[in-house]
């Protein structure tokens, strides 16, 4: 189904920062994960999102544990979100969650040293414009290693199983306090180093080699990429701290995709989740999120 065909007839008129839209479109702008939903049902096939995330496709619409807990990874970003925030999400990919932002009124720009990514992103900036007629959406999509990015100012950074890619770790940091301004917010999600089956998922993928060199297959420039080299929360919480960023870090969400919608399993996770008892389940945990402010 496509944008602008039967699923965007104008029903009761929505204002959302500058952009004139039905209900229907105002629906799927609510949260990350109701535009991500939007984003797998629409896009046409040229804009790889259902190549990438098939199960995700197939839950879509259904799944409610699969959906909440997205959101929930992107909660510290939805409680800043604002007309003119200045965003750099770092590994964008092909960006829906920095095109949810855009379409908020954030001024975004991401960024990814992957031609695949980056040239999907833009094709996706399209299909959102045509879709919302955003002429006056805000969205800067680079292709650049991070550490070669110019010197600039944002309020948030942000960026979801990027920070185990990106080498060499203390200039990363670095330069990443350097963009941010100060009181500037910095979210990174990550895969939960504490959890074993993740270690062990990520040890069968790369043996010893955590450090590796990359080739951009469009233009043959070569990248440091960490490889699959996960770090906790508090490790992460550490080395910001040393450049003026204070912060810390949440675990959460105990079903992996492919089970989210098994209704037994779901069940005693939101059950564990209301008693507040996830977070202390260390092992069994999958996301941490760490957030950090600028002093």
């Amino acid at each position: 189904m496509r944008a602008g065909s039967e699923a965007m007839r104008p029903a009761t008129p929505h204002r959302e920062y500058g952009f004139q839209m039905s209900s229907p479109e105002a629906a799927v702008l609510t949260t990350p994960a109701a535009f991500f939903q939007w984003c797998l049902r629409t896009a046409p096939d040229e804009i790889p999102f259902r190549a990438n995330y098939p199960q995700y496709y197939a839950l879509t619409n259904s799944a409610d544990y699969l959906w909440r807990t997205y959101d929930r990874r992107l909660s510290d970003i939805v409680a800043l979100v604002r007309p003119g925030l200045r965003v750099l999400e770092i590994g964008c990919g092909i960006g829906a969650d920095l095109h949810w932002l855009a379409l908020k009124g954030a001024t975004v720009t991401g960024i990814d040293v992957k031609s695949e990514w980056t040239d999907a992103a833009r094709k996706l900036t399209g299909h959102v414009r045509s879709s919302f007629g955003g002429d006056d959406l805000n969205v800067d999509i680079r292709r650049i290693n991070l550490l070669d990015l110019p010197a600039d100012q944002y309020d948030l950074i942000y960026m979801k199983d990027t920070f185990h890619h990106l080498e060499p770790r203390d200039k990363i940091v670095a330069k990443i306090a350097a963009l941010l301004a100060p009181g500037g917010k910095v979210v990174i999600v990550e895969p939960n180093a504490w959890n074993p089956a993740i270690q062990y998922k990520m040890f069968r993928i790369r043996g010893f080699n955590t450090i590796i060199e990359k080739t951009d297959k469009a233009t043959g420039e070569h990248f440091i990429y960490g490889n699959e080299r996960l770090v906790s929360g508090g490790a992460i919480a550490s080395s910001f701290a040393s450049h003026g960023i204070e912060g810390g870090s949440r675990l959460f969400r105990l079903i992996p995709t492919a089970l989210a919608s098994k209704p037994a399993l779901v069940g005693v996770a939101n059950l564990l989740e209301t008693l507040r008892i996830e977070p202390l389940l260390v092992p069994l945990c999958i996301h941490s999120v760490y957030c950090g402010t600028k002093t």
